[in-house]
């Protein structure tokens, strides 16, 4: 089996639980840091950027049996910062890796976003794959390249199915988070990593914990067991269930507002390191905190029912997740 990112958050799990299931794993990724020794001496891993192994890449996707794409820019400040870089990666590398998939004849299970949901928040209803309508904001709030990116690939992924050329599974993940999340960061000059090791960063450092435009924005998270159990099932793909199908992989009962998970980070941060908390929160805008070109959404709370179908249910709690999730930095 082929991965495509192998050395990130999710990567870096997913190939761990793949060697404890006995499947031979190939890995790519610009870094192996995640992965650890012993992983290494299991697998063989090749530390490679896509788009300067074109050639490598095809060869390996010709000599695989199933093909797993992580790679992407995951982090709202590269969308501000640097947007062309953003669709460079997650829309034209991806889409070569889908049609290498298409020329050999490969199944593909391709990591999309629920970013492409987008706006459509706003209602007690969760997302699901094939009704909720994928809405982004105007061009002027560049932040969107992501997500629309992610969707693009995603339409000519789903075409290539319609057209009998690709048989794929495009998985849209709700913030798994766990041990090894992102990177931390000592100050903002250092960047913007996603919520969970923002909150943390700030926590270990003593530094705000920005709420971006009062935290009233609501999330699902997902711990990274309950996502492996999911994949698992996607990759086992037991008559064909998960053929040309799109699947949320979330939590919809760990949903939270923003504000609350630095509320309940802090209170864990006590708990868990027995240290005073030197860390306030603090209110900023979006345009403060990120630049020009920020939007949010709502609300996003997946609809699982394709998953709960196949007999899988997230079991982890929201304040047992950050609670795991932390004590891999502060133990």
């Amino acid at each position: 089996m082929l991965i495509l990112g192998a050395g990130g958050f999710i990567g870096s799990h997913l190939v761990e639980r793949l060697l404890n299931e006995g499947y031979n794993v190939v890995g790519i990724d610009v870094s192996d840091e995640k992965l650890g020794t012993e992983v290494l001496k299991q697998i063989d891993f090749f530390r490679w950027d896509i788009r300067n192994h074109h050639s490598d890449i095809q060869r390996l996707i010709s000599s695989s049996d199933l093909v797993v794409d992580l790679i992407a820019h995951a982090n709202p400040s590269i969308y501000i910062k640097n947007p062309l870089d953003v669709i460079s990666i997650n829309f034209f590398e991806n889409l070569f890796v889908a049609e290498t998939c298409i020329r050999y004849s490969k199944h593909l299970i391709q990591f999309s976003s629920c970013e492409v949901y987008g706006m459509s928040g706003g209602s007690d209803r969760p997302f699901s794959e094939e009704e909720t309508p994928l809405i982004l904001g105007p061009i002027c709030f560049h932040r969107w390249i992501y997500a629309c990116g992610k969707q693009f690939l995603e339409r000519i992924i789903h075409a290539h199915g319609l057209a009998g050329e690709l048989n794929y599974t495009i998985i849209r993940p709700f913030n798994f988070i766990g041990p090894k999340f992102d990177y931390l960061i000592k100050d903002r000059s250092a960047g913007t990593p996603r919520v969970f090791a923002l909150f943390l960063s700030a926590l270990l450092h003593g530094t705000p914990l920005y709420l971006v435009d009062s935290g009233s924005q609501r999330r699902s998270f997902t711990y990274i067991s309950d996502a492996m159990n999911a994949l698992m099932i996607i990759i086992r793909n037991r008559d064909g269930i998960f053929n040309r199908q799109i699947c949320n992989i979330g939590n919809p009962d760990n949903e939270t507002s923003i504000a609350n998970l630095a509320s309940l980070m802090v209170r864990l941060y006590v708990e868990i390191s027995g240290k005073v908390c030197l860390s306030e929160i603090k209110p900023v805008s979006g345009e403060d905190f990120y630049g020009r070109g920020y939007q949010d959404c709502d609300r996003r709370i997946p609809d699982i029912e394709k998953l709960k179908r196949c007999g899988w249910k997230p079991c982890v709690n929201l304040v047992e997740a950050l609670r795991r999730s932390m004590l891999f930095y502060l133990a």
